[in-house]
């Protein structure tokens, strides 16, 4: 049991996250001209209704593949919100919170046939509990709570926001005061206690182990908690940038409030362009370690693209896009009176 430092610490994070693609900026730089975006086939979206068989909407938060996903729903009497899980199969219900304990599903990711996710919830008396879960992608065996011992957890709306590696489940967290560090927190997979490692900074996961910092009034940093090395990013002050240790998203904008996105290395090497008129739909950059996924107006819609760090084409996913998102090299939108997904994994 907690108190609401949890909810606080995830306001928080999200509107941080938010920056990256609201923050208006001055170009630092021309960057290089790049070639003409080139077309190249994309697999053929996976469509499943955007209604569940009782009729309930149902909302995707996390794709484990193209044709498995987890989601919310209303009951029909709108009395709780479900998780739900989605395959081929079927449809499996995975929780359920009354409507009165404002739950939150957090924190979605998948390894070895398993899906993990954080939940918070309204307890009585009015504290607040986030805790981790863990089910099956496939069988009917019920969810596991792994652990309530969460800390002040931090959420990004990241695909980074739990990490499986080593055999364990790793966040960040909130320090108990207002210090500049950050609480690694992880526990196994299989549940048990909680270990928790202060880190001076403040950062989110990256691509494992890396660390990416989230401190305006401090150098952009990637640092690596296992060996202590800390690495700091090339940027101007004008750009806003987000990065993996190996490709860097970068955000200015020209007249008329333009928001123009550049591909790079953490160095500030091999700079490109990315063309277009481009609204970023993630706070997550190269996207299955090679895309970078956006909006884009066109013939009075809004096209999902996909821009190929590799190749420098710039792929459309679809024309005609609702909502959109993308975690872990799956990429979904809402179409009409279905959700779509592609795998670019």
């Amino acid at each position: 049991m907690s108190n609401p430092r949890p909810l606080i610490a995830l306001a928080v994070a999200l509107t941080a996250g938010g920056v990256l693609l609201a923050t208006v900026h001055r170009s630092p730089e021309a960057p290089r001209a790049t070639p003409a975006p080139a077309p190249a086939p994309v697999a053929e979206p996976v469509s499943v209704s955007a209604k569940l068989p009782d009729g309930a909407d149902y909302t995707p938060l996390f794709y484990a593949s193209a044709g498995v996903s987890a989601g919310t729903a209303p009951t029909p009497d709108g009395s709780a919100d479900r998780l739900m899980l989605r395959t081929g199969a079927g449809d499996r219900e995975l929780h359920r919170l009354a409507k009165g304990r404002y739950a939150q599903f957090l924190g979605f990711t998948a390894a070895d046939g398993q899906l993990y996710w954080a939940e918070s919830s309204a307890l009585a008396g009015g504290a607040y509990e986030t805790r981790l879960w863990r089910a099956p992608l496939d069988g009917p065996a019920a969810p596991v709570s792994l652990t309530a011992d969460m800390g002040a957890a931090v959420f990004f709306d990241s695909e980074y926001d739990l990490v499986i590696a080593d055999g364990r489940v790793h966040w960040v967290a909130a320090p108990p005061d207002d210090g500049a560090r950050t609480e690694l927190r992880s526990v196994a997979v299989t549940g048990g206690p909680v270990t928790t490692t202060s880190f001076a900074g403040r950062f989110r996961h990256t691509t494992w182990p890396w660390l990416l910092s989230v401190d305006d009034t401090a150098p952009l940093t990637l640092a690596d908690p296992r060996t202590g090395e800390r690495k700091v990013v090339t940027k101007a002050a004008a750009e806003q940038v987000v990065c993996t240790p190996v490709w860097c998203r970068s955000m200015v904008t020209a007249a008329g409030d333009r928001f123009l996105f550049d591909a790079r290395h953490p160095d500030g090497s091999d700079r490109r362009r990315i063309p277009g008129d481009l609204t970023a739909i993630t706070v997550d950059n190269a996207v299955a370690g090679r895309y970078e996924i956006f909006t884009t107006y066109r013939d009075e819609r809004s096209a999902l693209v996909a821009y190929d760090l590799q190749t420098s084409a710039l792929l459309t996913l679809t024309a005609d896009a609702g909502v959109s998102a993308t975690r872990a090299g799956v990429v979904w939108w809402q179409e009409g009176d279905a959700w779509k997904s592609v795998d670019l994994r």
